[in-house]
């Protein structure tokens, strides 16, 4: 054994001698390093300034729209977006003013539509196309309804109606004799001719459709009224619903609502605001997060070390790491989506790993008489291994997600394989070069400012180090005995939750903020003002022409009837449902009204008293009644079923019943399979989608890809751990370590009821190569030091700690999150590392000691 207490080794052969060229090249860059020092800062410095360039862009200007996170040939996706081609988004900005006096709440709607219509004539002009049509009132319906009233008519009670007439002109001619009920003569007839009866009804039919009160959409009393904005975007947190909202807001602010009335307060509903708060969430709490998770983690660095200096040769290896990572994202992707915003965080908190453990090296060589360019050689060279088994499972655990055609995994698995690789490999010259710069500073300051000797020049052991390592020691059964029965308790529920793993409920990953005080609070005033049949709620689909649409309509009402849990669809609104019928209807009833009104001639009103005359005028058809098409529907309702190029009838809208929960993702899967992409009997396939087209497809896709990348990082992971062991004990410690951390963590989640999502998912192949790292790490010490566990866990116990601490305070700042999925990420990737340091510190040295040969040995001659 050597000075360092390490046994020398036999000269090695075949994958050895590769390894020790390996050492050798990497022990020549340290020498390097060590000579020009502040050379190597500057490139480091200039790549650091160049890839945060690049990183700066992605970063500043994610996209948060949900299809950025599924694979590009997905059905649902190309439907959806097919459709959006043909209509041009359609999402709804929603503008609420609510104040005691109606009269200026309408006088705003009134100031707000104005200054909207200059607008859209800006857009004519050449400005950014970001509203289709602006919804302030509903005068044009009801006057469409008043003045074609007699169209909606049944035909059956126009014929009665005509006939009452008839008969009602000749009693009043005494043609005929007008009985009572008891047979009696009735004198003079019924009033009005009798058409009294009918008026209510004919009204009440035209009303069906038309459910506005008043000129404005407002509550009954008055508090609220609302102006509807359609805009060209899709209302899933693209930019172009960002630039809306803000413009809105802008003109809302010119206006000054309390100029208006003192009380009057305004706010924004409908699919922009919502998605645009929601993407808020996930901005300002990964942008929180990463300034958490660095604020701990700078303080962590710094009492561990008491060096401020270590803080710099830990820190530059992962920011070059981090912004390599996202400069390669501006590259290859362009933009990052959702799951990738908050990877910086987590690149950071686990890419500080290696500097740390390479230090921690450093100063236990140095700690043990070594010159300081050897030491710097010993402690890379020493490390290699380790190092380069942490690099490589933790690239191999984020690469694994590349594997998948789910971008919200793939993207996040290319950037954190970057990421961790390229921190390692910055790692082996600019932490040598940064040592030698603070040695250098610190040498040159007056003695009364050196303070005493930095923690970074010690052997590396802590005394909470030592007295783990002796007590696991001195126990070693009873720890595996009481890992095994966590395990065991921990996987009683795994096999349930693997049945069913993902979180199907969408309210529980959004923002909770946003639901009490912004976009959420009032969408559901907007819904009291907009409810109704104004409102036309439910998912518009398109059909491939209008010949299409009824029979869309019984199919997609025949795929909702056959599902076993019951029907979701309440019914399937389509242009015609607002038509008085079909031509050849209208026809009949045109020819029915002409005879009305051949009839009410003007001596038969001149024979009426004044006040029935005036009723019975008012009930005679116009001169210029026509039958009437989609064209002819006034804009508020004729937009909805219309295309951008002003085709009308092949858009149509599926509601819901009222107690179907689309937040439900069992529920989105159904609505999927009774209405996307739908096969008419003659089995043409036309492409209907919706936006729970593209919830459902994000859940199918989680549900193929997930099991991919899990079985595709462990097995790697695995690999690396029996290669890189090269000894069967070591790698069976190590793997088991692996396992019961893995069981803790997902048993743990399902005691817990917690559920993997779209953003947690990535926890599993992250828990993977750490539950790796850490046991390889202290694996790695003991048999550098002949077998001695103990002396491992003592010297490399707290560098594995600290690796842990700045790694769980990254994903400990995310439960402070707004955005729910990121809460449950936090939870789940706290638990997994705190699984995965017990593992390390606690059951591998346990399993080494009842596997040692050397301890068996004691254990019998005692």
């Amino acid at each position: 054994m050597n000075m360092l207490g390490v046994r020398p080794r036999k000269r090695a052969s075949g994958g050895r001698r590769e390894e020790g060229r390996l050492r050798s090249a990497v022990g020549a860059i340290v020498d390097a390093s060590g000579r020009r020092p502040l050379l190597v800062l500057a490139v480091a410095i200039c790549v650091l300034v160049v890839t945060w360039h690049f990183a700066l862009r992605v970063l500043l200007n994610p996209r948060t729209d949900l299809r950025e996170l599924l694979p590009r040939d997905s059905p649902g996706l190309k439907a959806f977006e097919h459709q959006l081609g043909r209509v041009g988004g359609g999402a709804t900005l929603i503008v609420v003013a609510e104040s005691p006096d109606r009269y200026k709440n309408e006088r705003f709607i009134d100031a707000l539509a104005a200054r909207l219509e200059d607008t859209l004539a800006a857009q004519s002009r050449g400005a950014p196309a970001l509203i289709a049509y602006v919804e302030s009132g509903t005068r044009d319906v009801r006057r469409f309804f008043e003045d074609h009233r007699w169209l909606y008519a049944d035909t059956r009670d126009l014929q009665s109606a005509y006939d009452t007439l008839d008969f009602q002109i000749a009693v009043r001619s005494g043609l005929v004799a007008d009985l009572d009920d008891d047979g009696a003569a009735a004198a003079g007839g019924a009033p009005a001719l009798g058409l009294d009866e009918y008026r209510a009804r004919w009204e009440a039919e035209a009303r069906r459709r038309d459910d506005s009160h008043g000129d404005y959409f407002e509550t009954a009393d008055g508090g609220m009224a609302g102006l509807r904005i359609v805009s060209f975007t899709t209302g899933m947190g693209e930019a172009a619903g960002d630039a809306l909202l803000d413009r809105v807001a802008h003109l809302v602010d010119d206006l000054r609502p309390a100029s208006f009335h003192p009380q009057m307060r305004v706010g924004f509903a409908g699919d922009v605001p919502n998605a645009e708060a929601e993407k808020a969430s996930v901005v300002s709490q990964a942008a929180w997060a990463s300034g958490i998770a660095l604020l701990f983690i700078v303080g962590g660095v710094v009492w561990f070390y008491r060096s401020s200096w270590a803080l710099v040769v830990i820190g530059l290896p992962a920011l070059v790491g981090v912004g390599a990572a996202y400069a390669f994202a501006w590259f290859r992707f362009g933009y990052v989506n959702t799951t990738g915003m908050f990877l910086g965080a987590i690149i950071l908190g686990n890419g500080v790993n290696y500097p740390i453990v390479l230090l921690s090296r450093y100063g236990e060589f140095r700690a043990r008489g070594q010159a300081p360019a050897d030491a710097r050689r010993e402690a890379v060279q020493s490390a290699l291994r380790a190092e380069l088994v942490g690099a490589t499972v933790g690239s191999i655990a984020y690469g694994s997600l590349t594997v998948t055609q789910f971008r919200g995994f793939s993207q996040f698995g290319w950037i954190g394989l970057v990421g961790m690789l390229l921190v390692w490999v910055t790692m082996i010259p600019c932490v040598p070069a940064l040592i030698v710069v603070g040695e250098r500073i610190r040498s040159r300051l007056p003695a009364r400012l050196q303070g005493g000797s930095p923690r970074l020049l010690d052997d590396g052991a802590r005394p909470a180090a030592r007295w783990l390592g002796r007590a696991t020691a001195r126990v070693p059964g009873l720890v595996v005995a009481l890992a095994i029965g966590v395990t065991a308790i921990a996987a009683w529920r795994v096999p349930r939750f693997a049945r069913d793993p993902w979180e199907y409920d969408f309210d529980r990953l959004g923002s909770r903020g946003s639901k009490k005080g912004g976009a959420g609070e009032w969408s559901n005033k907007a819904e009291r003002v907009f409810g109704g049949k104004m409102n036309v709620a439910g998912a518009l689909m398109l059909a491939d022409t209008p010949e299409q649409v009824p029979r869309l309509k019984a199919q997609m009402l025949a795929n909702d009837a056959a599902d076993p849990q019951g029907r979701l669809v309440a019914e399937v609104a389509t242009v015609s449902d607002l038509l008085p019928g079909s031509e050849g209807e209208q026809e009949e009833k045109l020819a029915l009204l002409g005879k009305i009104r051949d009839r009410l001639t003007p001596a038969v009103l001149d024979g009426l008293a004044e006040d029935e005359r005036a009723r019975v005028a008012d009930l005679r058809p116009p001169e210029g009644l026509r039958a009437i098409g989609p064209g002819d529907l006034p804009p508020l309702l004729r937009r909805r079923f219309e295309e951008k190029d002003g085709r009308v009838g092949t858009a149509f809208y599926v509601k819901y019943r009222d107690d179907v929960s689309l937040s439900d993702g069992r529920v989105l899967l159904r609505v999927a399979k009774a209405t996307d992409n739908v096969a008419l009997a003659d089995g043409t396939v036309v492409e209907t989608a919706s936006r729970a087209t593209i919830f459902a497809e994000m859940i199918r896709s989680m549900e193929r890809d997930g099991p991919r990348a899990t079985a595709a990082s462990l097995l790697a992971v695995a690999l690396v751990v029996v290669l890189a062991t090269r000894d069967v004990r070591g790698a069976l410690a190590v793997l088991a370590t692996l396992a019961m951390a893995v069981t803790w963590l997902v048993g743990g989640a399902a005691w817990s009821g917690e559920k993997l999502n779209y953003v947690n998912f990535v926890t599993l192949p992250i828990t993977f190569a750490i539950g790796c790292e850490y046991p390889f790490n202290v694996y790695d010490r003991s048999r550098l030091l002949g077998g001695d566990v103990t002396g491992a866990v003592g010297r490399v116990g707290g560098a594995v700690a600290l690796c842990s601490y700045t790694t769980a305070v990254g994903y400990g700042s995310l439960l402070f999150a707004d955005f729910q999925a990121l809460q449950s990420f936090g939870r789940l990737a706290a638990a997994g590392e705190m699984a995965c340091l017990t593992g390390a510190l606690l059951v591998l040295p346990a399993l080494l000691r009842l596997t040692s040969p050397r301890e068996r040995a004691r254990r019998d001659a005692g």
